[in-house]
């Protein structure tokens, strides 16, 4: 029954983890990555301007714009605290530290695994650290919403120390 709680737990932390308004706030307080988001913007939306005279029915080049900017979003801003929460629930990892450091490392490395790469330049360097940055909130939210009972619960013979049990937290 324990893990129906945690299941409803979680379907309420991720999407709140995942859809954190801190790569939005990064985005509008940075100058290197306001002008990064502005020129995919620009270039995105040139792309899209020139679909969509090329072809005779507008609808495909929209649906493809919006299905890549989903799974854009998807991949940034929900992949990684999913996969650090089911990793987390299955291994029992309960850390503060984890579950923000995890995350953080994964956000931020999405680029470049995308890449097969490292940063060429200082900007990239600089908006995977911000990226490292949007992921470690998203971690820390998970975390204080359910990532710090994640795993079944510890055992009373779990607790034991040289002396014998330890004694329980209040």
């Amino acid at each position: 029954m324990r893990w129906i709680g945690r299941l409803l737990l979680i379907g309420f932390a991720l999407p709140v983890a995942a859809g954190t308004l801190t790569l939005f706030l990064v985005t509008l307080f940075d100058p290197i990555l306001a002008a990064f988001a502005g020129a995919v913007i620009q270039a995105g939306l040139a792309a899209l301007l020139d679909s969509l005279a090329a072809a005779g029915d507008p609808g495909f080049a929209i649906e493809s714009t919006a299905v890549g900017l989903g799974r854009l979003a998807f991949t940034v801003l929900v992949v990684p605290p999913v996969f650090v929460a089911l990793v987390s629930e299955v291994i029992g990892a309960r850390r503060f530290l984890w579950h923000a450091g995890a995350t953080g490392l994964l956000t931020s490395a999405l680029p470049w695994l995308a890449r097969s790469g490292v940063a060429r330049t200082p900007e990239e360097a600089h908006i995977a650290l911000l990226l490292a940055l949007t992921g470690a909130v998203a971690g820390a939210v998970y975390w204080l919403i359910a990532g710090n009972g994640a795993g079944p619960a510890p055992r009373a013979d779990d607790r034991l120390g040289p002396d014998g049990p330890l004694p329980s937290r209040p």
